[in-house]
């Protein structure tokens, strides 16, 4: 292997390891004979356990993160209805690697020193979902009084409770149409009625766009 595919494996098995034992079980020994290394070949590729670890939360959440970008569709409101059924989609599919890990990486002790990141990196997916409901805004589909960043934390609010409800086998979430109600009541709060214009907006007086994610 070159050096970038070996590092590739490394961060692809220490993930698949934190799926089946945990941020506590996934340990430099595990990872090496995972990886068919030795714990000193490791450390030519990362300083650290944490830096292993770090590197594989950054694959979940760049997973997170292509939910956001799943749609183009260009009216915001249908775009943001779009997006949650993809994430529903992914979700109960039983995609590998990103609901068990993800919350592995929300629970880990302080010590092992991962929460900066995911604080970081679910931070930058909330202003991504802002910036959208701005663009909404501006475009004439979103009514004009609403807090962006608020109801980006009520969207997220939707993601996590289909991603808790995935851990704990509860289907009936899904199939009883539970969280696609609450997705529903979001952009029902948040849309301007069918009859009124849908465009023309110049946006004067709105927020300035806000970063694109990883910016």
């Amino acid at each position: 292997m070159t050096a970038g595919q070996r590092k590739a494996q490394i961060i692809d098995v220490t993930l698949r390891l934190v799926d089946e034992h945990g941020i506590q079980g996934t340990t430099t020994a595990r990872i090496a004979a995972a990886a068919g290394v030795t714990e000193p070949t490791l450390y030519k590729y990362f300083e650290n356990r944490r830096e292993m670890l770090l590197a594989a939360l950054d694959v979940v959440c760049d997973q997170a993160e292509d939910v956001i970008r799943s749609s183009q569709e260009p009216n915001v409101v249908e775009r943001l209805r779009k997006i949650g059924e993809y994430h529903t989609q992914m979700t109960y599919s039983k995609t590998p690697g990103f609901v068990n890990p993800l919350f592995e990486f929300v629970v880990a002790p302080a010590e092992v020193g991962l929460r900066g990141r995911v604080r970081a990196r679910n931070l930058a997916i909330a202003e991504a979902l802002a910036s959208m409901v701005e663009e909404g805004i501006a475009q004439g589909t979103i009514k004009p009084e609403v807090d962006p960043l608020m109801i980006a934390w009520r969207v997220l609010g939707f993601y996590w409770f289909e991603d808790v409800s995935f851990l704990m086998d509860l289907e009936e979430v899904v199939t009883m149409g539970v969280s696609t109600d609450l997705l529903e009541r979001i952009l029902a709060d948040i849309a301007v009625e069918p009859s009124a214009p849908s465009g023309g907006r110049s946006g004067e007086g709105s927020a300035p766009p806000r970063p694109a994610l990883g910016q």
